[in-house]
Formats: C-alpha cells, structure tokens, sequence
C-alpha cells in the first residue's frame, strides 16, 4: 500500500477572473506558486499510483477574507473529488477557523471530524483537535491556535477503535501534535494538543499504534516516544515536501520528497 502525504497546504486567496468582454470567455488565471505545487503532487500521486491520499490539515492560509477563504476551499475540494486520487482529510486549525469543518468532510456534533477507515489489516483513526480546553469547538473567526484540545467523547472514540481485533495495526491522524515536544527545557512546545498525554496514554495502552501522522509545525519532525513513532509533516507551502507512506510485509517506511 502506498500513500501520499501532505499537510499545511496554506492555499493563497483564490482570485475571481476578471469579467470578460460580450461574447468572450474570460481568461484564466495563471496558477500561484501554492496551487502548481499540489497539482503537481496529484499528478505525481496518479502517475505513481497511489492508493489514496492523506491531506493532515490547513487547505488554506487565512487571507484575512472568509468568503474568499470559503472559495478557495471549496475550489480545493472539488478538484480533489474530481482527482483519479481519493484523499482523506484531517481539518486544521486554519481550516476550522476559515470555514465549516463539514465543507472538506462529514463532521458530526459529537465527534467533530473524527472518523476512522480501514485498508488491508491497518486501521486508520483521525482526531479533530479544533476545540479549545472547554471543549467549545473552532468557529469562522477564532483565531488562537494555540487553545487546542481533544474532548472526551473523541478519547472514548479512540479507545473504541483501538480496541477492535479486525487489523493488525493502527495509524493515527491530527493536525496537531500529539508528541512530547518541549519548547526549551520548561513547556510543552503549543503545537502540541493541552491534552495530548491523555491521547498518548490511549495510544501506549492499545499496544496496536505503528505510526501518528501529524502536521501544524511547519519544519517537520520524526521521533519515537514509548516504542510510538511520531511523524510530523513538513508543510507543503514551503518548500513542495511531501511524503510517501508505503505499508507491506516489511513493516512501515516514510520517504520525502518534493514536487
């Protein structure tokens, strides 16, 4: 099984082309520097044959204009449905500070956009960690990413499936981090979950746990924490990184690279 995965997308304003003449079609606007680079990786996903595609969150970049923010997401989710490409999304924070969490996938009011799917014997689980510590979730103008938290209900969804006996390993998903990232010597780094010893407590526990995908820290990261591997996706926007996540007999391997 191979997967593509890409994170922090951070999409610029989608600009409306301007009104063409009588009797004319307008003319297109020429792609920015963001948009070509996930084009390309979706062509690349095609070419190579990908099995899906993993999106770990912030399609956009806040331009400051909702309704353009809303646009351009919406632009997004429609080429990636029409994409050969199937892709899996995790919301970030700049997703759910932009738009309805449910415009990129089905949301509900308990979980979020916590969801699971299985391929083969691996057993996918995505977390929605846009809510802040009292549990009230990301809304269209909130704006302090550092508030982020993962309620109850999601922690009792996890134990759920992580308990299951119908795959063989489990990959877990969020935007945030859920590592123990320290910033100096003293605090827990803020791209971390408030909550996320509790998360990890999860994980640990099942003894099933391979691999937690993550994102939000722009200069990516791989650790292992407690015999957890915890990968951390550098944000496309930047430099064009993605990665290949390949799954088969040989166990789990992760390779970079840039489009």
């Amino acid at each position: 099984m191979k997967i593509g995965i890409i994170a922090d997308i951070h999409l610029p304003k989608k600009e409306r082309p301007p009104r063409p003449e009588p009797g004319k079609k307008p003319e297109p606007i020429p792609d920015d520097p963001t948009t070509a680079k996930v084009k390309a990786f979706y062509e690349k996903a095609k070419t190579e044959n990908y099995d899906f595609v993993i999106n770990l969150g912030d399609v956009v970049g806040n331009s400051g204009d909702a309704d353009h923010d809303y646009m351009t997401a919406s632009m997004f989710s429609r080429s990636m449905i029409s994409s050969t490409v199937n892709t899996y999304h995790v919301l970030g924070n700049r997703d759910c500070m932009s738009f309805p969490k449910d415009l990129l996938l089905h949301c509900n009011e308990t979980l979020g956009g916590a969801y699971w799917f299985k391929r083969d014997d691996t057993l996918f689980v995505a977390l929605d960690a846009n809510y802040s510590c009292d549990g009230t979730p990301y809304t269209k103008g909130f704006t302090d990413w550092t508030d982020s938290y993962i309620p109850e209900a999601q922690l009792d969804f996890l134990r759920k499936q992580l308990s299951g006996t119908d795959f063989k390993q489990a990959v877990v998903l969020c935007h945030q981090r859920l590592d123990l990232f320290m910033d100096g010597l003293e605090h827990v780094n803020p791209h971390v979950v408030s909550n996320a010893e509790e998360v990890r407590a999860i994980i640990e526990a099942s003894d099933k746990v391979a691999l937690v995908l993550q994102a939000h820290y722009h200069s990516g990261d791989d650790v292992v924490q407690n015999g957890i591997r915890y990968y951390t996706q550098p944000a496309l926007f930047k430099k064009g990184v993605y990665s290949v996540l390949t799954i088969d007999e040989n166990g789990i391997s992760i390779e970079q690279e840039t489009v």
